[in-house]
């Protein structure tokens, strides 16, 4: 597993252990599973937890498939809970494909948790699309932006609508870095709507509904037009 240290750029240096039942993890939570001796990461959602017994999260999925998992596999696995970036290693208890694919993994004797530094959050207008992943064959991609930025999230403004609190969503954004126009896909996670001050008329900004976001792990590369995106607007 990654020296604690690595658990993501932005971590103090501080580390310590937890254990899993202090976290007050949700169902639903996302997490990143890597197989030990490999790199590449995978997504999946938390199904449950028995403290002392075993973890249960969805199958990964890759290329519409799910990825073959093998009881006594060692994992890796990373999340991040409130401002706390938690890692453990495990093993695969056992792999069920009924009633639904899901996975048992052994419940961590403990974690190694990093307090992460508040991102520097930009006011910057982000034109973008966004859909909303989790209601299914209803949704449709709707033209919105955002009004401020950071590394982890962001201020959406929608013209209706989209969603609900956890609901899992793709946002397009269109940024210009370094005079270079780019499109990045960033999966997010509505946090709930904000309350924002109107002009009190009939305009179209008080018809606007305004959610924050949290933005899922990227990839390294798409991280890093994220940074370079948000600190370029620092020097403006």
């Amino acid at each position: 597993m990654d020296s604690p240290s690595n658990l993501d750029p932005a971590a103090e240096p501080a580390v310590e252990s937890a254990e899993l039942n202090t976290l007050r993890l949700r169902f639903g939570d996302a997490l990143q599973v890597q197989f030990s001796g490999f790199a590449e990461r995978f997504r999946v959602r938390l199904i449950g937890y028995l403290e002392n017994r075993s973890i249960i999260t969805t199958i990964p999925v890759k290329n519409n498939r799910l990825v073959p998992m093998r009881p006594g596999q060692a994992l890796n696995v990373r999340m991040m809970v409130n401002d706390r970036a938690c890692a453990f290693v495990t093993e695969v208890l056992h792999v069920y494909r009924l009633p639904y694919p899901h996975v048992h993994v052994r419940y961590p004797a403990e974690l190694i948790t990093n307090n992460i530094r508040k991102a520097v959050r930009v006011e910057a207008r982000v034109e973008a699309t966004v859909i909303n992943n989790s209601i299914g064959d209803r949704a449709r991609e709707i033209h919105c932006y955002l009004s401020d930025i950071s590394e982890t999230g962001a201020h959406l403004v929608t013209p209706m609508r989209i969603g609900k609190s956890g609901d899992e969503i793709m946002l397009v954004l269109q940024l210009i870095i370094g005079g270079i126009p780019r499109l990045l896909k960033v999966p997010s996670i509505l946090r709930g709507r904000l309350k924002v001050k109107t002009k009190g008329d009939d305009s179209l900004e008080d018809r606007e509904v305004h959610y924050g976001v949290e933005f899922l792990p990227l990839e390294d590369s798409e991280r890093i037009e994220l940074i370079a995106f948000v600190y370029s607007k620092l020097s403006l």
